[in-house]
């Protein structure tokens, strides 16, 4: 790993630099001016979540301008992929790939579907560095989504290693709880409020950004990937998984590296349906009103692996269902969510030749721990 060390300029946060193009990036205001203009409590729970939220999109900024700074002064760093007003803006708003959305920001997208999001990125001769930035103190929610982060790219790069530059502020917990692929840097909090009342209020007048005119600055279009397809691959774990006349279920299809990406990338992998009738053998007293039990292996946490049910009611609403030893646990799932879209899309491909029966998952979920 290269010795990417945070220049005091970073730690310190110094914009002097790069206040003026801290003003050509676009901020979600709406809210905190609304409240201010309410004049709501500054100690009330929504102002200072609106105020967090804020606060954190200047703060990403700032590090993404001294990251550029930071790239064209590093010869180790051959590629730095553009965003927010840096890049061009006819560029935006393709469908799928990796690319810039609405917001500016750099995503993956498979059929209009953000897949995942990135703050920056950049690559070095063997390796791809993605970047996070946060400023909340508590880090698990971010350890978490650098499961789905570093899979997908080892799908998209397969050539390179996958390494991450974590920015995060002073005081933040869990820091040696991240992934050895991890660098982190610890910057000072943002207090400078002459330039959050700036950006909030538009009291700056903007000068012509400044840029580098440095090759190694990149679109996203100038980046190769091998290309990754969502919903395509769902459909191809579906079948290969259903395909070895000795088993219902194939376990051993599963205990791939390249499944073990696509556990991280997806959470879960459908591998079938249920009839109605005997997964109300299980749960007597759930609503009837059933239009398909989906089947899932599901990654519960790091070490376990387990079968969930998604149950679509005839009233369009999804439910999973996770029974856990003598525990029956019910969530029901986001209209627009991932999960939702995924249920949509099985239900067009489910065939009779998936049906499972619990005999089958019974043997399943025993024989799970001998390969996941």
């Amino acid at each position: 790993m290269y010795p990417f060390k945070i220049t005091e300029d970073i730690k310190k946060l110094n914009t002097s630099k790069i206040r003026n193009n801290l003003f050509h990036y676009k901020y979600d205001k709406r809210r905190l001016k609304s409240l201010l203009k309410k004049k709501v409590d500054k100690e009330s729970p929504s102002f200072l979540s609106a105020y967090s939220s804020f606060k954190g999109e200047v703060f990403e900024n700032v590090i993404y301008e001294h990251l550029l700074e930071f790239a064209n002064a590093n010869n180790a760093i051959t590629k730095f992929i553009l965003k927010g007003p840096h890049q061009k803006q006819h560029k935006l708003y393709n469908k799928s790939g990796l690319l810039i959305d609405k917001s500016a920001q750099i995503v993956y997208k498979s059929a209009y579907k953000d897949i995942s999001e990135y703050d920056a990125m950049f690559f070095t001769k063997d390796s791809l560095y993605f970047v996070e930035m946060s400023t909340s103190k508590k880090t698990a929610s971010l350890n978490k989504r650098l499961y789905k982060k570093q899979a997908l790219l080892k799908v998209l790069f397969p050539q390179l290693k996958i390494k991450a530059l974590i920015v995060l502020t002073e005081g933040s917990i869990g820091l040696r709880r991240f992934p050895d692929y991890c660098t982190i840097w610890v910057t000072k909090d943002l207090e400078d409020q002459n330039l959050l009342n700036d950006i909030l209020y538009q009291t700056h007048k903007n000068k012509t950004i400044s840029s580098f005119k440095n090759i190694k600055f990149v679109e996203t279009t100038n980046i190769e990937y091998k290309k990754f397809q969502y919903f395509q691959t769902l459909e191809w774990i579906l079948e290969k998984c259903r395909s070895n006349k000795k088993f219902s279920i194939d376990l051993k299809f599963f205990t791939s590296n390249r499944l073990g990406l696509y556990f991280d990338i997806f959470t879960k992998l459908y591998v079938g349906y249920l009839s109605t009738d005997e997964f109300l053998s299980l749960l007597p007293n759930y609503d009837n009103n059933i239009k398909r039990v989906v089947v899932t292996l599901e990654k519960i946490n790091t070490k376990t692996y387990d079968v969930v049910y998604y149950v679509k009611h005839n009233n369009g609403k999804l439910f999973r269902v996770y029974l856990k030893d003598e525990e029956v646990n019910i969530k029901e799932k986001e209209q627009d969510g991932f999960t939702n879209a995924e249920v949509r899309f099985l239900l067009h491909i489910l065939k009779e030749k998936h049906l499972l029966t619990l005999k089958d998952l019974t043997f399943t979920r025993k024989n799970l721990g001998r390969f996941l």
